[in-house]
């Protein structure tokens, strides 16, 4: 132990005698890290998000198709449905996108009846303000996101353009905060009545119906009678949701990181470059420790530790800048990678996610290629003759 400890301080003082090339390979693997850790980073924070809103989505999501684009439906569907055996409840919602020309972007107006306990589930939970009344109209509970992209504040009164062009006047009573981000981010939540008059949806008709179930595992089965009772419906089944979200971040984070691979290769390149040249002093130092008795596996050894402490402290210094960047810069171009062509205007707050899979996949692409790489110029360097080294040929 103690042999190690000694080669390991003799480790540190070589990385401060060749400052130069210490600072030249750890900023070239830290920016190689950062970029990976970035991709990796966000790939999981996106899908525990996607997988926290599934969480939350009925067990089967029932839609009127009409020429393959969806269409209002008729809420007396609902009872036929509620038939069938297996299901629980079917709930009509009525919820839509709604355009800000002054944000340019889309806000997701959601309907609500707040005396349903399981729309209070999914809301979340109040963290300023209140709720809404039950049967009250005329105010809304907005995401906490949204509500501090918009610098809205408790009892604010906002007019937005209704049908034919009467204003609907909302008063902000409260803030929300949900399991998901996606959710906080762009939710208006109104009452039912208001949201119709938003978003033109007629008494009668509803955008989708939200189907519980008894058994979540025959929702294959239920689906199937939905689909003979309904010819023109499309049915989203949560399970099939939650796997398609993960396959959507798997396959384009793996395309990112399949993106990266130059810049990795390129890094290991140079460092191989650096490694290999040994100038006059480095050959002279290794002279000296031979004449003084140090064998080929001490120097071998202590070479090893020096990349080896290089490598922890990039990767280190790496995975800091990666999570800076992504969870409080909130990872500027990479996320529209990630997110495709559409993103969201208000901000948009991921939970840090790190698991084992990161961490063993950050030191597997750079800490453990870098030290291997280090290996074969420290034996060239650990078994040169000590008198040739001395004299620097």
């Amino acid at each position: 132990m103690n042999r190690q400890l000694a080669l390991l301080a003799f480790a540190v003082g070589a990385l401060h005698r060749h400052l130069r090339r210490t600072v030249t390979l750890g900023a070239a693997l830290a920016f190689t890290v950062a970029m990976v850790a970035s991709a990796l980073m966000l790939t999981d924070a996106l899908r525990a998000e996607y997988a926290a809103v599934a969480s939350t989505s009925p067990d089967l999501t029932v839609q009127r198709l009409v020429a393959g684009r969806p269409a209002l439906i008729d809420v007396t569907v609902a009872t036929k449905v509620r038939e069938i055996p297996g299901v629980v409840s079917v709930r009509p919602r009525v919820w839509g996108y709604y355009f800000i020309p002054s944000l340019q972007g889309n806000l997701t107006v959601v309907g609500v009846d707040p005396r349903r306990s399981d729309v209070r589930r999914d809301l979340g939970r109040i963290v300023r303000g209140r709720g809404m009344r039950a049967g009250g109209r005329g105010e809304m509970v907005l995401g906490d996101a949204l509500a501090t992209f918009l610098g809205t504040q408790i009892g604010d009164e906002i007019g937005l353009p209704g049908e034919g062009g009467r204003p609907v006047f909302l008063t902000t009573v409260g803030f929300f905060e949900a399991q998901s981000a996606l959710w906080t981010a762009d939710a208006l939540v109104t009452s039912e009545a208001d949201a119709r008059r938003l978003l033109r949806v007629p008494d009668g008709h509803a955008t989708d119906l939200a189907v519980r179930l008894s058994t979540p595992d025959e929702a294959s089965v239920v689906t199937r009678k939905v689909s003979e009772l309904l010819p023109d419906a499309r049915i989203i089944e949560r399970r099939l949701l939650a796997r398609t979200y993960e396959l959507t971040f798997s396959e384009r984070g793996g395309l990112l990181l399949a993106a990266l691979l130059p810049a990795l290769a390129a890094m290991l390149v140079l460092a191989w470059d650096r490694m290999t040249g040994l100038g006059a002093a480095e050959r002279r130092e290794i002279g000296i420790l031979k004449s003084l008795g140090w064998s080929t596996a001490d120097l071998l050894a202590a070479k090893v530790w020096e990349a080896t402490l290089l490598g922890v402290l990039a990767t280190v210094l790496g995975v800091g800048a990666a999570y800076v960047y992504v969870f409080l810069a909130e990872a500027p171009g990479l996320s529209d990678v990630l997110l495709g062509w559409s993103s969201f205007y208000p901000p948009l707050d991921l939970r840090p996610t790190v698991t084992g899979t990161q961490v063993l996949t950050i030191v597997s692409a750079s800490v453990v290629p870098f030290v291997a790489l280090s290996v074969v110029p420290a034996w060239r360097a650990a078994s040169a003759d000590p008198d040739s080294a001395l004299r620097g040929t």
